[in-house]
């Protein structure tokens, strides 16, 4: 795993043994899934301003290349136990089927996917605010930031300098990153 596992609990002091029960099954991701980014367990328990509802729930996210997968229970006052085993193993087998389902759908294969190389030209250049346009090749303006240039200095660049990127997208739309002046 990239980042270690971050196991949150809320409204509850939990158990060793449940503890020891959540990293043994997040070693057993791990064991299955090799490339595993990162793993967030929640466990919540009863919360006290509420006499009904639910009395415990766990939610698992993992990170893997391409998707990240959520998987969620709770259980009932009336399905509630002690040592929350039953729930954790739910929650877990789940989370397990869906890495073993991308993994058949993908033939057994890990895949890496990469925005291909662009080209273009500075169009738009804000120097003291440290960003700028690129004009693609296609005729798209992609937006970069000079913590996108990964080989130049940011004084030096100029309108109509031509320049190598891939793009990326971002919440506001197509962004360059990896940007480097081509020779």
């Amino acid at each position: 795993m990239d980042s270690p596992a971050n196991i949150t609990y809320r409204h509850m002091e939990p158990t060793q043994a449940v503890r020891d029960d959540i990293e043994s099954r997040i070693a057993d991701l791990e064991k299955f899934h090799h490339h595993v980014i990162s793993c967030n367990v929640v466990v919540s328990g009863p919360s006290q301003k509420h006499e009904t509802g639910q009395e415990f729930h766990v939610q698992v996210m993992v990170q893997v290349p391409g998707q990240n997968i959520t998987v969620s229970d709770k259980l009932g006052r009336s399905e509630a136990t002690p040592d929350l085993s039953l729930l954790i193993n739910r929650v877990f087998e789940a989370a397990d089927r869906q890495l073993r389902e991308r993994t058949r759908v993908m033939g057994g294969r890990e895949v890496k996917h990469h925005a291909e190389i662009m080209h273009g030209t500075i169009d738009r250049l804000f120097e003291g605010e440290g960003y700028g346009f690129i004009k693609a090749e296609n005729g798209d303006e992609v937006y970069f930031e000079m913590d996108n240039l990964t080989n130049g200095d940011w004084k030096k660049l100029r309108v109509d300098m031509k320049v190598k990127f891939r793009e990326g997208m971002g919440d506001k739309g197509p962004y360059a990153m990896n940007v480097s002046v081509s020779s």
